[in-house]
C-alpha cells in the first residue's frame, strides 16, 4: 500500500461526498481512504459506510467523539500505507493527478509540500502564495519557504512518510486547538529528505462555522502554549542557519497571534502579557509579513501596532 488518505469527518454532510469523490477518481489507486467518524450526530457516518460498501479501499471507524486531533491519531493508527495524506472532510482535491504527481515526488523523500487555495461556499477561490522553491536541503528549503511565505504547519498541505511519524511517535496533541502548528513542528526536527510540488491540489474550505474559522478564548491560549513551546526549543538549536530559519517561521505564526489579539483584544486582558512577551521574536524577520509587523512595532510600539492592525482589518 503506498498511500493512507486520512480524512477525520464530523458533522460534514453537506460537503463529505465532494471530499470522497475527489479522492476516489484519482488516476494513481494504491491507496487505502480511512474515514474517521468522530461520532458525527449528522448522516457523515451513514454516508461513509455507503461508500464503503461500494469501493473497498475504504476503511471506516466509527469512534466516540474525540476532537480532530483525536480522529486524526486514530486514522494513523490504522494505516498501512508507505506515505500518509491528511484531508479535511470538507475540503478536496482539485486535480485527479495529485496523488500521482506526489508519487512521482516522493522518491523515499520524508515529506513533500504542495499547495492550497482557498475556497468559498459561493464558489468565490482565493490564491493563496503558492511553494516554491530551488533546492531539497532540509536547512535551505525551510528557508526559502519562509522567505516566500508559504511555510504552512497545516498538515493536509504535505505528504509524510508514515514510518518517520510511528518510529518518532509523532501525533497531534489532542488537547490542543491549534494541532498542525506543534504536529508540524515535532515533523521539521527529525524530516531529512524534502521536495515539493508548486501547485494548489488542496481547496480549502472557508466555512464560516468551521472548527478552524471559529475564535475562541482557547484557541488564543493553546496558541500562546505552543509559541511558547517552539520557541524555547527553536533557541536551542545548534545550527545557527537553521535556527534563525524556524524562528522566523515562528515569528509569522506570533504574526498571526498579535492579529488574533486585535481582533479581540477586549476578551484577553489576561493573555495580554504573556502575548507582548514574545516581541523579541519579530527580530527573526525572514517573512515579509513580519519585517512589516516589526518595523511597525519597533516604532510605534505594540499596543499602537495592535490598533492599527484593526484598523486595517475593518478596512479590508
Amino acid at each position: 500500500m503506498y498511500f493512507s488518505i486520512i480524512v477525520p469527518v464530523y458533522n460534514v454532510e453537506k460537503y463529505l461526498s465532494e471530499c470522497i469523490d475527489s479522492i476516489l477518481c484519482q488516476t494513481f489507486t494504491d491507496f487505502e481512504l480511512i474515514l474517521v467518524d468522530d461520532g458525527s450526530k449528522d448522516e457523515s457516518g451513514k454516508i461513509c459506510d455507503q461508500y464503503a460498501e461500494k469501493d473497498n479501499r475504504i476503511k471506516v471507524i466509527h469512534k466516540k467523539n474525540g476532537g480532530q486531533s483525536s480522529a486524526r491519531n486514530c486514522g494513523v493508527e490504522e494505516s498501512s500505507g508507505k506515505y500518509i495524506v491528511f484531508l479535511d472532510s470538507d475540503d478536496f482535491i482539485s486535480e485527479d493527478t495529485f496523488l500521482q504527481e506526489i508519487k512521482d515526488k516522493s522518491a523515499d523523500n520524508d515529506v513533500v509540500v504542495y499547495g492550497y487555495r482557498k475556497y468559498y461556499d459561493d464558489n468565490r477561490v482565493k490564491e493563496v502564495p503558492q511553494p516554491t522553491v530551488t533546492t531539497t536541503e532540509k536547512n535551505e528549503f525551510s528557508r526559502q519557504l519562509v522567505v516566500g511565505d508559504a511555510f504552512y504547519c497545516s498538515c493536509w498541505s504535505k505528504s509524510i512518510k508514515a514510518s518517520l511519524l510511528k518510529d518518532n511517535n509523532i501525533f497531534f496533541d489532542e488537547s490542543l486547538r491549534c494541532e498542525d502548528m506543534d504536529w508540524y513542528y515535532s515533523v521539521v526536527l527529525v524530516a531529512e529528505e524534502y521536495d515539493v510540488i508548486n501547485k494548489p491540489f488542496v481547496n480549502y474550505r472557508q466555512r464560516e462555522n468551521s472548527v478552524t474559522s471559529a475564535f475562541n478564548k482557547k484557541s488564543i491560549t493553546d496558541f500562546i502554549i505552543t509559541i511558547d513551546k517552539w520557541y524555547s526549543k527553536f533557541m536551542n538549536i545548534d545550527d545557527e542557519h537553521f535556527r534563525t530559519t524556524m524562528l522566523s517561521s515562528l515569528a509569522k505564526l506570533y504574526c498571526n497571534l498579535i492579529i488574533s489579539y486585535s481582533r479581540n483584544a477586549k476578551f484577553l486582558k489576561e493573555e495580554k502579557k504573556q502575548i507582548f512577551s514574545f516581541k523579541p521574536l519579530l527580530k527573526y524577520n525572514l517573512n515579509p509579513r513580519t519585517r512589516i509587523i516589526g518595523k511597525c512595532s519597533k516604532f510605534f510600539g505594540l499596543n499602537i501596532t495592535c490598533k492599527l492592525l484593526k484598523i486595517i482589518d475593518k478596512i479590508r
